[in-house]
């Protein structure tokens, strides 16, 4: 975990190594004790995604980054939370192909909205954005998966 101060490109006022979940507390206790309006906290850690590798697919940890901004802390889109969770490839395949590998996409799909719903539900988020550093449109991808994985099926 990472607590910087007044702008990102300040030293940090805290970074420090914690064994999650079991350490899971002693990051919330440090989050509580650095709380202010004006600091952004970084938590990097990592989730199980499916990962096609040259041996064939398998369950690999994925890294992600969650950052937590105060609303006095500069974000780039003017977020209070903001998730990291890995490229894009791992959610979406580039061409739909008759290999039947889409089951893997869509669980780490299914592992994405889940999280985003619990989040929502624990955090109380008002707004929520799906975006990603691709050019292309997203939710156009998306759309255009499901409509390709129908027409195969059929």
């Amino acid at each position: 975990m990472r607590v910087s101060a007044v702008d990102p490109s300040e030293p940090a006022l805290l970074e420090q190594v914690f064994k999650l979940p079991d350490q899971l507390e002693e990051v919330f206790d440090a989050m509580e004790k650095w709380r202010s309006s004006d600091i952004s906290f970084e938590v990097e850690g990592f989730w199980d995604l499916w990962q096609e590798l040259p041996e064939g697919w398998q369950l690999k940890p994925s890294r992600v980054q969650l950052f937590f901004y105060g609303p006095d802390f500069p974000s780039e889109f003017g977020e209070s939370i903001r998730a990291e969770l890995g490229i894009e490839s791992l959610f979406l395949p580039e061409a739909i192909d008759s290999t039947n590998n889409l089951h893997f996409y869509q669980s780490n799909l299914k592992s994405l909205l889940r999280l985003n719903g619990d989040w929502s539900t624990k955090l109380r988020l008002k707004r929520r954005k799906l975006w990603s550093d691709s050019s292309d449109d997203l939710s156009q991808r998306l759309q255009w998966i499901v409509q390709a994985v129908s027409t195969a099926r059929q």
